[in-house]
């Protein structure tokens, strides 16, 4: 995600036309001639917007930083893959077409706002950790329900189940997206009721307030699995897989089968001559083991890391397991950097993961960790059924 937001940083990378034109849309006048203003000149712009009040600048900041948070290459993906979802081609090419993240950013806000929302929230979810996710892969393939009455029954059961076990989620919303074949669903219900201290205008008051907590359901028809991402609710998780069968799936009953079975297949990466087949994923230049956990086998409390530098040597882990000669092992976590082709003349952009077995993987399932799992697919690593 993009960096910590600051007014004047905000101010440099957002080109001067797009703010004019955005704080022509709020009916905002900072009594300056952007056409005549330089681009580097932020300490101008600073003035002008410090020089508001503080409920406008409060209002206005609020939006920027919304704007800053996606200005990076996974806001650009969110927002891409709303279009493709509206079948929108023109606005891809043309947000391809306009230099730097928070230019494109910006001008996404300024002219696809009902793309907003839902890019927002995808680039949310994929910013999750993996670890954070429970999975379970065992359900039939079968379409989801998704009109208003499906989403308003998940949200009153989702409401009902906190709502008698814990006394909260007395009030829930669902808003559902599609996204490269998987349906997701943000569910926001009511918490406990809550008081903080905070600015009202120059007065510092206590006051009561009702925030919600969140909880994302996403289902591939297609996999037959459903993920549920519900931190500090993880007891909550076989009761909400069930509720979302019932409402979504219309299955009358559901198994407590809750654990995914698939494992990675380690093994082969324990031979120095292994490679990954990067061949058929357009835009991987290189994939190298930098870390390798290893499990004894004589005695499983008892693990050894290796780690090496690869910048001038790719099998650098593997040189040193050969240099130190260990008594037998499984390999139990790999480190996997993989580096990009550059583009345009830009440095190479590079994802750094571990694959930890039997199952966990530190990559999401858009933009670019996409096309690492289909490479560890393709390559004989990515998760088997057992």
């Amino acid at each position: 995600m993009a960096g910590q937001y600051s007014h004047k940083q905000f101010f440099r990378r957002v080109p001067h036309l797009q703010l004019a034109e955005y704080f022509k849309s709020k009916d905002v006048d900072l009594r300056i001639d952007f056409t005549e203003l330089k681009e580097k000149d932020v300490d101008t712009l600073f003035n002008a917007f410090t020089g508001l009040s503080p409920e406008l600048q409060a209002t206005i900041e609020a939006e920027f930083q919304d704007v800053n948070a996606m200005a990076c290459e996974g806001g650009v993906a969110a927002l891409i893959d709303e279009a493709v979802f509206h079948k929108d081609g023109a606005f891809i090419d043309a947000i391809a077409a306009i230099e730097g993240f928070h230019a494109k950013v910006m001008w996404a806000f300024l002219g696809k706002k009902d793309y907003w929302r839902g890019a927002t929230m995808f680039l949310h979810a994929d910013n999750v950790s993996a670890s954070y996710w429970k999975k379970r892969n065992d359900l039939p393939s079968v379409p989801p329900n998704v009109e208003d009455a499906d989403i308003d029954k998940l949200a009153r059961a989702i409401s009902e189940f906190f709502y008698s076990k814990e006394g909260r989620g007395k009030n829930c919303k669902v808003e559902p997206y599609r996204r490269n074949k998987k349906e997701y669903f943000f569910a926001y219900p009511e918490d406990f009721s809550q008081s903080g201290v905070e600015w009202v205008s120059d007065t510092l008051k206590t006051l009561a307030h009702h925030p919600a907590f969140e909880i994302i359901f996403v289902y591939s028809e297609e996999e037959g699995s459903l993920d549920i991402y519900a931190p500090k609710n993880t007891k909550a998780v076989p009761e909400l897989q069930r509720i979302f069968a019932k409402t979504i799936l219309k299955l009358n009953s559901l198994s407590d089968g809750t654990v995914d079975r698939r494992v990675y297949d380690l093994a082969p990466m324990d031979d120095a001559g292994f490679e990954f087949k990067i061949e058929p994923v357009v835009g991987i230049a290189s994939v190298v083991v930098t870390r390798l956990r290893l499990t004894l086998k004589q005695d499983a409390r008892r693990r050894i890391i290796l780690e090496a530098d690869t910048k001038h040597n790719p099998k650098a882990v593997y040189k040193l397991l050969d240099e130190l000669k260990l008594p037998a092992y499984h390999i139990t976590q790999v480190g996997v950097k993989v580096t990009f082709e550059a583009l345009d003349g830009r440095r190479a952009n590079t994802r750094s993961f571990n694959i930890t077995y039997p199952n966990s993987c530190a990559l999401n399932y858009d933009g670019k960790d996409l096309k690492i799992r289909k490479m560890l697919a393709v390559s004989g690593i990515e998760p088997k059924a057992v």
